[in-house]
């Protein structure tokens, strides 16, 4: 029987791991599943929102800005409980931007004419107002809360948009540093929006200015940004466990898809694959396969689902 032999170069072929002939490990699908909020009667009702967020437990939170409210849902859209109304009482607000409930434990809110950061807990009771104090050092202090969010470590941080930096706060509110402002060099912002804190410890923010999202460590230090050229007036950033980053942007009417370290994937329009059509998609959160688009024009929440191949 006549032997064949094969060159070194085909064993080296057969047996080398298939990921490494893959570009992009992953690939992602959107699916629309339903609309919340538009058109409806009741407590759900919203008027202008601005924020939202969604806890370990799949309970999601939004800042109803125009009715002066942060209100809680379950997973299926259900009206669980609120607090608010207009004024500058523990239980108060006056223009509710953007909050935060992703530890699971408190829900940390940014209420912009206030000028303070409020905690609540996971049921909205309250538990303390953070409000910017004159014996701390200029660079400390904040103006108006745009944005609030807590990294996995329990440090909180808030974007301060009189200043157009971030400040970083330990869970008393007492604050620790500032970063992104005018002697940032390269990491300066100008125009700040909102931020987010990931899973793998970087501070995220959507800037305007540059229509990009610049991102830091959790000291301050600039990385790198991403998304310029593709983005228009990025706002409300999601992440999908800790490979995907999601900007909602409401100069195109589109949530853009990136995989981590900024690398764009996809964008979607409601329209495309649903039947509704963005207006203003100005934040969106994510939770499992779960997203979260919060539309402050049609005051509504389109959810989907994200699919990964």
């Amino acid at each position: 029987m006549q032997k064949v032999f094969f060159p070194f170069w085909f064993f080296v072929f057969i047996f080398m791991p298939t990921h490494i002939f893959s570009q992009t490990d992953v690939k992602p699908s959107v699916v629309y599943l339903t609309t919340w909020g538009e058109n409806e009667t009741g407590s759900i009702r919203l008027k202008d929102p601005q924020g939202i967020s969604v806890d370990p437990a799949g309970f999601i939170y939004i800042a109803d800005t125009g009715n002066q409210r942060i209100v809680k849902i379950n997973p299926t859209g259900r009206f669980v409980t609120e607090v608010g109304g207009f004024g500058w009482k523990k239980e108060e607000f006056n223009e509710p931007v953007a909050l935060s409930a992703r530890d699971g434990l408190d829900v940390f809110v940014a209420d912009y004419y206030n000028q303070r950061i409020v905690r609540y807990d996971k049921d909205l009771h309250y538990i303390a107002s953070f409000i910017s104090s004159e014996e701390w050092p200029e660079y400390l202090r904040f103006g108006f809360p745009k944005s609030v969010d807590i990294s996995s470590q329990g440090e909180l941080f808030c974007l301060d948009d009189e200043n157009s930096r971030v400040l970083k706060l330990n869970v008393k509110g007492n604050p620790q540093l500032s970063f992104g402002g005018f002697d940032a060099g390269e990491g300066r912002l100008q125009q700040p929006q909102r931020l987010l804190v990931s899973g793998k410890g970087k501070v995220c923010v959507s800037d305007w200015k540059d229509s990009k999202i610049v991102v830091f460590d959790t000291h301050g230090n600039y990385l790198y940004s991403f998304g310029k050229g593709i983005l228009e007036k990025p706002v409300g950033i999601g992440e999908v466990g800790s490979k995907f980053l999601l900007v909602a942007d409401v100069g195109k009417k589109k949530v853009f898809i990136f995989k981590n370290p900024g690398q764009f994937l996809m964008s979607f329009t409601g329209a495309k694959i649903g039947k509704v059509s963005f207006g203003e998609p100005i934040d969106v959160a994510c939770w499992r396969d779960r997203i979260y688009v919060l539309d402050k024009k049609r005051n509504a929440v389109d959810v989907f689902r994200i699919v990964i191949f």
